[in-house]
Formats: structure tokens, sequence, C-alpha cells
């Protein structure tokens, strides 16, 4: 019997351990990047040729998910009238499907320009 509860609860624990949840970029109109903040757990990307900027027109350009052996991060790209920038996370998430045709295959990875509720990633 105490054999049957281990196989049971085996199960159970590697379910949980192949659970992930979907994520968006933030929204600039809604989030702290209206005011120029990124929101929490998202940074401004060292490498952004501009600051994140408070500015009632900006929106979504692109999102990036970085791949090096596993996705091991992703960048989320806003254009405002002071130019582009951009923010990232640095997560572990799952690679696209290549069925999932949002996202495109580059060299250092995926990209989609679809739109916010279409560049949905799923972090591990």
């Amino acid at each position: 019997m105490k054999r049957y509860h281990f196989i049971i609860f085996s199960f159970f624990l590697a379910h949980l351990m192949t659970l992930s949840y979907a994520v968006n970029c933030p929204d600039p109109q809604t989030t702290s990047l209206k005011w120029g903040i990124p929101p929490p757990p998202w940074e401004e990307n060292p490498y952004s040729p501009n600051r994140p900027q408070g500015d009632k027109d900006t929106y979504f350009l692109r999102a990036n998910i970085l791949i090096a052996g596993y996705g091991q991060g992703v960048v989320c790209t806003y254009r405002n009238s002071a130019g582009d920038y951009s923010i990232w996370w640095q997560v572990r998430t799952k690679i696209p499907s290549r069925l999932d045709y949002n996202w495109i295959d580059t060299l250092g990875g995926f990209v989609c320009t679809q739109g916010l509720e279409q560049c949905q990633f799923y972090t591990i």
C-alpha cells in the first residue's frame, strides 16, 4: 500500500514541476510604464537605446524570447515620441511551438510583432 501512495505522489509531484503560466508584455497604458517605471519583475534593458518614459502615445512594438539552450529571457520593445525603448525579464521560458505562427524563429531566438495579446509566452 505504501508503494502505491509513493507512485501517486510521484506523479503528482511531476505534474507540479511541469506547470507554467502564460504571460504577456506589460501594457504601456495600464501599468507603471505610463510613468516610465517598469513593473516588477521587469527591469530596464541596459542595452536599450532610450530609457522608459511616460508618454501617452507609447505603444507596443515587439517581443523577443532570447534563446541560449533554453529560453533565457524576454525583451519587450515599445515606441513613443522619443524613440524605442525596451524592458526585459530574465526568466526561463518555454520555446514556442513551430505551429504557433505569432512567434517567428530568428537567429537569436523568437520575435513576435502581432500585439500585446497575441505575444503570449510561457514561463517555467
